[in-house]
């Protein structure tokens, strides 16, 4: 992602993704309670539940929009907008599903909801960020060695995600955005120039696979 058009667009791509996706998991709950209400269907749903299928379903994946995009054409910032707003809304929607999630199987604890959601968002965005630094530190000892650097980025990535579910349970998915937009910002000046495109490239195919 272009870190400096993200930056642009960051604001708007968070009131979708955080109090758009909050809408969305509240309008899909009311929906589907409504198909209880007119005796469609799902009779031992409750709110709890519906909410939690909400958070399933709201979370957008713009693949295909923003493949289209750049076929057609569009702005850099449109396109920029839209993938932003799906890697923070799948975050936002992961985090609010543990949140239900853990107050139904009572796995929670006594932590507010509220309390909950910033420690696993931020947490998770903490993690990020730690290991991204230390990745770009390592890569600054490197030079112009494509698999190893490549190597480092995509294990620091796995270990990323590894680290913030399993020690620190706190959302892997915002962990590896923040990881990604560290590498991709900091990356440029670090990251040897001939190692770049190939990793570029790498991570298209990634994504694309």
């Amino acid at each position: 992602i272009d870190v400096h058009v993200f930056k642009k667009t960051f604001t708007n791509a968070a009131i979708m993704a955080v109090p758009g996706i909050l809408v969305a998991v509240f309008t899909t709950a009311l929906f589907m309670l409504g198909m209880k209400a007119m005796g469609i269907g799902l009779d031992t749903w409750t709110w709890s539940l519906a909410l939690l299928f909400g958070a399933i379903v709201s979370a957008t994946d713009p693949v295909a929009v923003v493949a289209l995009l750049k076929d057609l054409g569009a702005s850099k910032k449109l396109s920029t907008l839209i993938e932003g707003e799906s890697l923070l809304n799948d975050g936002t929607a992961i985090v609010i599903f543990m949140v239900i999630f853990t107050s139904i199987t009572g796995t929670g604890g006594d932590a507010s909801p509220l309390l909950a959601f910033v420690k696993v968002s931020f947490g998770g965005i903490l993690i990020g960020v730690l290991i991204g630094w230390f990745i770009i530190k390592w890569i600054k000892k490197v030079f112009n060695d494509v698999l190893l650097e490549t190597s480092l980025i995509v294990a620091g990535a796995y270990i990323t995600f590894f680290v913030a579910e399993h020690f620190f349970h706190v959302s892997g998915v915002l962990a590896l955005v923040a990881f990604g937009i560290w590498i991709a910002y900091y990356g440029k000046t670090r990251i040897s120039p001939e190692v770049q495109h190939f990793l570029h490239e790498f991570w298209e195919l990634a994504a694309f696979v």
